[in-house]
C-alpha cells in the first residue's frame, strides 16, 4: 500500500489531477491563513469543519500543494459511483470510509500515520446542510489517541455560499481558510490506552468526547462560530 514504487506512479497523475482542481477552486479562494501550523514533516491530522464539496478541494487540494506532502483524507462509500471523484481519491490515496466496516478504513488511517503521513477528517462526517457546524464524531478522538499525533485544526469560512448541499453548481463567492496550531492530547494517552487495554467502553466513550469537544470548540472559533454540543 505504502510501498515507494506505488507512491512514485501516484504521484505523476496527483499532480496533474491536483493542478486541474488548483485551476478550478483558484476563483474563489481569498485567503489561507496560519499556514506556518501546517508542519512539513511528521505524522499529524488535519481537521476541517464541512459545509461544501469546495472543502475537499480547499483543505486536501491546496494545502498539498502549499506543504508538499500528501494529505491522505477519508471519503464515504456512497460517493463511489461518481467516476470522477473516484479517480480522485484513488489517485491521492484516499481512504474509502464505508459504515458498515469503519474497522477497515481505521486500521488504513493508522498505518499511514504510522509511516508519517497526514490524514484528512471532516469530524462531522458529513456536509452541514446550512453552513452552521454540527457536532463532531469521535473518530477523530480515536485516531489522535491510538496514533499518539497532533491534531490541526482548520475553520474553513464561506464556502457554504459557493456550493452549498444540493447545489448543482458552484456560485460565485469567495472563502476564506483559517490554520489553528496543533492540538496535542498527551494527558489522554495514558488513561486512554488502559482503558482500551481493559475494554472499559464507558471510559473509554468518555475520553474520546471530551476530546472530540476540544477539537471542535477550536474549529469552531476558527471558523468564527460557537460550538454549542
Amino acid at each position: 500500500m505504502m510501498g515507494s514504487k506505488k507512491n512514485s506512479f501516484f504521484s505523476i497523475k496527483y499532480k496533474l489531477t491536483r493542478f486541474l482542481f488548483f485551476l478550478a477552486s483558484l476563483p474563489f479562494i481569498k485567503k489561507i491563513g496560519g499556514i506556518k501550523n501546517l508542519f512539513r514533516e511528521g505524522p499529524y491530522i488535519i481537521a476541517a469543519n464541512h459545509a461544501s464539496h469546495i472543502d475537499w478541494l480547499f483543505v486536501f487540494n491546496r494545502f498539498t500543494a502549499i506543504i508538499k506532502r500528501h494529505i491522505h483524507f477519508f471519503a464515504t462509500t456512497k460517493y463511489y459511483s461518481n467516476p470522477l471523484f473516484r479517480t480522485y481519491v484513488n489517485w491521492s490515496q484516499g481512504i474509502w470510509t464505508d459504515p458498515k466496516i469503519q474497522a477497515r478504513s481505521l486500521l488504513t488511517a493508522l498505518q499511514y500515520l504510522k509511516h508519517g503521513e497526514i490524514l484528512g477528517i471532516f469530524p462531522e462526517g458529513t456536509r452541514s446542510p446550512d453552513g452552521k457546524i454540527k457536532k463532531g464524531k469521535s473518530g477523530i478522538a480515536d485516531l489522535a489517541l491510538l496514533a499518539k499525533v497532533p491534531v490541526v485544526p482548520v475553520g474553513l469560512i464561506g464556502t457554504h455560499n459557493v456550493l452549498p448541499k444540493g447545489a448543482a453548481f458552484p456560485r460565485f463567492a469567495r472563502c476564506e481558510a483559517n490554520i489553528g496550531g496543533p492540538l496535542e492530547f498527551k494527558e489522554y494517552y495514558k488513561d486512554y490506552d488502559e482503558a482500551v487495554d481493559s475494554k472499559d467502553s464507558d471510559r473509554i466513550k468518555k475520553i474520546e468526547e471530551e476530546v472530540t469537544r476540544k477539537i471542535m470548540q477550536k474549529i469552531a472559533r476558527l471558523s468564527n462560530q460557537e460550538y454549542p454540543f
